[in-house]
């Protein structure tokens, strides 16, 4: 396959979300945080395998096969328990592709991380992108439920109220002190919780809408 001429599909932000919702639909025990962890292993029977320096060598955390039955994470990450929330994304994130780009994975032909390399050395760094931004909405999705999110920000948000005047405060602080128990509770990073509250009506800026 030549590498330099792969043109990644288009996926809508709607797309993207429904497949999400529905995968979790079907692997999900109702537990916060989604436990994508057994979802890959027993559910859909992929072995998680931990490889040493898999991000030193290929500039990435964790990479799944054109076979669809392994999905390599780097040692140092599937090992460091400060770094748990980092690892269920890169697995979610690693499951998109297994959701969203399953016939495109699958003529790639990658089974080993050097098959990757060749893949992320020569394919044009803006098909690329689009390849992992779609990735990387889908588990956001799965692992932040936002029916569920939206009750547990109302309620963060009534609590928050009772100790200061919300309507007063910036709301980048204010998305900042809320995202911080919500991360903890759907188990992601701040940072990805953060993103996420980008797309609710009390954090949009309403200059720009």
């Amino acid at each position: 396959m030549d590498y330099g001429k792969i043109q990644i599909p288009y996926i809508g932000n709607l797309a993207i979300k429904n497949k999400a919702e529905t995968f979790r639909a079907k692997y999900w025990n109702k537990v916060l945080p989604v436990d994508i962890e057994k979802i890959i292993d027993v559910d859909l029977e992929i072995n998680i395998i931990p490889l040493p320096n898999l991000e030193k060598l290929c500039n990435t955390d964790a990479l799944i096969t054109s076979d669809w039955k392994s999905l390599y994470i780097d040692k140092d990450l599937f090992e460091d328990e400060r770094r748990q929330n980092r690892l269920r994304f890169s697995l979610a994130h690693e499951i998109g592709h297994f959701i969203l780009h399953r016939n495109f994975y699958a003529s790639l032909a990658i089974n080993s991380f050097e098959d990757f390399y060749a893949f992320i050395e020569f394919i044009p760094a803006e098909q690329y992108g689009y390849l992992e931004t779609q990735a990387n909405k889908f588990a956001g999705h799965l692992l932040a439920p936002r029916d569920l999110l939206s009750d547990k920000l109302n309620k963060e948000l009534k609590k928050a109220s009772q100790k200061i005047n919300i309507d007063n405060l910036d709301k980048l602080l204010l998305k900042s002190y809320i995202s911080n128990p919500l991360a903890k509770e759907f188990g992601i990073s701040q940072e990805s919780m953060e993103i996420v509250l980008n797309e609710f009506d009390f954090f949009k800026d309403k200059n720009n809408s």
